[in-house]
């Protein structure tokens, strides 16, 4: 069973056991993609009882920083010539989200990686050894979690499932991926992507995993909004077919 971390006793991924992370992210147009507002966004999780940060970009890392000392996952996307987006992809980008105080740099850890110009494989070597910075690998397969353990990661997530050609598409949490990490593992597995309630994160930390990153359901208004709309479209629909047995 997994969660025999080899990282020292009050180590970031010690401080995070059992614990929700938040991510607090915007994407580029989004009424929210303003420095001030997501370090509001994040002194409000942390008030709520968040026991760390997910945080993308120099700028954001750094305002966190200076309002918590509890741990934060550090990233930077970058998007290559077809629009596709990655996490952490070179290590000019895991030096920027240390010096910005990161305790944690997360990056791609997906076997579309292993051709890139600086391959994940010698990433990892290098944050240790340069950065003396934690290594958080997200995986979209039990396959990525394995080759990233054997390199040297120092805990995996489930972040980029749904996100990978094996996986493209799914929007929805795989507890079946989750149980085979905790079963072949021997380093923490977060859950990250697709938890949209409080059952789900208790389910996850009951199932093995060491802490749960939720980003969207708590942090985005517009994607918040419009589950609960889709709902009323439900019913919207619902009516309306009411509506044309009554005229038959």
């Amino acid at each position: 069973m997994s969660q025999s971390s080899n990282t020292p006793r009050n180590s970031p991924l010690d401080a995070i056991r059992g614990r929700l992370i938040v991510s607090c992210q915007a994407s580029e147009g989004d009424p929210l993609d303003n420095l001030d507002t997501l370090t509001r966004i994040a002194t409000s999780v942390l008030r709520g009882g968040a026991g760390g940060l997910r945080a993308e970009g120099v700028e954001r890392i750094a305002a966190f920083r200076a309002i918590t000392q509890l741990p934060i996952i550090g990233i930077i996307k970058t998007c290559d010539a077809n629009g596709d987006v990655y996490i952490t992809p070179d290590f000019r980008s895991a030096k920027a989200i240390s010096d910005a105080g990161a305790d944690i740099v997360a990056l791609d850890c997906t076997a579309r990686r292993l051709t890139a110009a600086e391959p994940w494989l010698e990433l990892i070597h290098r944050i240790h050894t340069e950065l003396n910075r934690l290594v958080l690998a997200d995986i979209a397969t039990v396959e990525d979690a394995l080759a990233a353990e054997h390199a040297g990661a120092d805990a995996v997530a489930t972040t980029l499932y749904g996100y990978t050609a094996e996986t493209a598409g799914i929007r929805t949490v795989s507890w079946p991926l989750l149980q085979s990490l905790v079963a072949h593992l021997t380093i923490p597995v977060l859950v990250e992507g697709h938890i949209t309630d409080p059952q789900q994160v208790r389910r996850a930390l009951d199932l093995g995993a060491t802490a749960i990153v939720v980003g969207s359901a708590i942090t985005r208004p517009e994607t918040i909004t419009a589950r609960f709309a889709e709902a009323t479209r439900i019913d919207q629909n619902n009516d309306l077919a009411q509506s044309k047995i009554q005229s038959v």
